[in-house]
């Protein structure tokens, strides 16, 4: 019997409970996008790799949040939403920090005179802010 990911995540999530159901669906989700950007990088198609990252992030905060939202409002109709405090919060932080530490490297690349002058520095802010992006994913999964 052949199962998608989806029933398989669905039936770990009954012996581990939603959170760690959850958790493999949020993270395994998205290994297409990492399987793309294993191959483009091994051929040296940075920008592939960029593109679809970004179609990602997109297709994720915009369309699934604004969908998510739309259905809760028709499903609630005459009735306000209740969002936990706390929850909405950190999804706002975590949204501000992912725009500054993406925004942190392009802005350093565009202050200054001369590109060729900013290619190493600004790689090196990529990756710092890469790290910084990584350490408060871990740390939003343990909140």
């Amino acid at each position: 019997k052949f199962l998608c990911f989806g029933e398989c995540c669905r039936q770990i999530a009954i012996f581990t409970g939603p959170t760690v159901g959850g958790l493999l669906n949020a993270t395994c989700g998205n290994v297409t996008e990492l399987i793309i950007a294993i191959f483009a990088l091994t051929t040296n198609k940075i920008a592939v790799v960029k593109y679809s990252l970004l179609g990602s992030v997109l297709s994720n905060l915009l369309l699934v949040l604004g969908t998510s939202l739309l259905c809760g409002g028709i499903a609630n109709i005459g009735e306000e939403q209740k969002y936990d405090r706390r929850q909405a919060d950190v999804n706002s932080l975590m949204l501000l920090l992912a725009l500054l530490c993406h925004l942190l490297p392009l802005l350093f690349t565009y202050s200054a005179a001369s590109a060729e002058l900013t290619v190493e520095p600004s790689l090196y802010l990529s990756r710092a802010s890469s790290i910084v992006m990584l350490v408060a994913y871990f740390a939003y999964l343990i909140f």
